[in-house]
């Protein structure tokens, strides 16, 4: 078996007492984060963001703190990292010489990507320059002691590649991909370089993607035949697991659970689910989590459920009904 599917063979061992996801909240302690049950924890590494720290800088959990939360490395614990969206947030925004809201387009970084329709403001993720933001992050995350990394946003490659309100600071445009197999093609190669940067620090480091289901799929477009699938098997060589939000949504439809079945868990990586509570306001929660539960072990996925989209708290590890997803190794 291949490092890789080793390393996803123990994050299955973990999974088996479920998982959980916090993005600061209350109660985000590494003292309270440590006494919580779940095999693997899903965190944001700052206690504090630079916005609202009294220093203008973001805090950092400590290595004791990581080591308090992670149980001296024997329970996963996964930094979050956002790959494709720019966080006004974080330390490498608040370095900006210029206020990107009043700056002339050619004063901004290289980096600056297009805004959407929602406010989002995106990174042109393909450019050396912020593949450097990115991989000065997974150093400042991993030197905490993190055991890994969740990548979120994998998919706003195709939000570039096909949404067509996307708007761009004139005069500020890099070369970008062409077309949609291009653009997939940069966000895999994006998350090999993160992969391989976080286990120069820790070799058996865990890289979990959120999203980008049909990700192989599209860039096989832009390398068909052999190659193409060398590409994504390169890919998938580099992540021990995907992440499939709102499972359960109506809107998820058979198609996306099939091409995660054949193309990931089928392969050995672990599918892990994520539905939201709020999302199902007129269901017993009780109900709906036993009911999530039993559809995705039989899809062969790792389900949580969290109370709402703010992920502020930590909802209780969900135990599979019928033990462990059915992978083939």
């Amino acid at each position: 078996m291949s490092s890789a599917r080793l390393r996803s063979a123990r994050l299955a061992s973990a999974l088996q007492k479920g998982f959980g996801v916090q993005y600061w909240g209350a109660t985000y302690s590494a003292e309270t984060l440590s006494q919580q049950p779940h095999g693997l924890l899903i965190l944001e590494v700052t206690k504090i963001g630079a916005t609202y720290s009294e220093t203008g800088r973001e805090v950092f959990f400590s290595p004791e703190e990581i080591a308090k939360i992670n149980r001296d490395g024997t329970r996963p614990t996964l930094g979050y990292l956002n790959v494709s969206e720019i966080e006004t947030y974080r330390d490498y925004w608040i370095d900006l010489v210029t206020e990107p809201d009043t700056a002339s387009p050619d004063d901004l970084p290289e980096w600056y990507g297009p805004t959407s329709s929602s406010g989002e403001h995106l990174a042109a993720y393909w450019t050396k320059a912020w593949q450097g933001i990115v991989l000065a992050r997974v150093d400042r995350l991993m030197q905490t002691g993190i055991d890994g990394l969740f990548l979120d946003d994998v998919l706003h490659y195709y939000t570039q590649a096909l949404d067509g309100t996307l708007r761009w600071p004139t005069g500020n445009r890099p070369e970008s991909p062409e077309d949609a197999p291009e653009f997939a093609l940069e966000m895999m190669r994006l998350v090999e370089l993160i992969a391989a940067r976080a286990r120069e620090w820790k070799c058996d480091a865990y890289i979990v993607v959120n999203n980008g289901v049909f990700i192989g799929r599209d860039a096989a477009g832009a390398e068909p035949g052999p190659e193409g699938k060398a590409g994504f098997s390169s890919y998938l060589n580099a992540i021990e697991a995907i992440m499939l939000e709102n499972f359960s949504a109506a809107t998820t439809n058979a198609g996306t659970i099939e091409a995660l079945q054949q193309d990931f868990r089928d392969q050995g990586v672990a599918v892990l689910s994520l539905d939201v509570l709020t999302q199902f306001p007129d269901q017993d929660p009780e109900k709906l989590r036993q009911t999530i539960a039993k559809k995705a072990a039989q899809s062969g996925f790792y389900p949580y459920i969290a109370a709402d989209e703010a992920f502020n708290q930590v909802a209780p590890p969900i135990q599979l009904p019928s033990g462990r997803p059915a992978v083939t190794e």
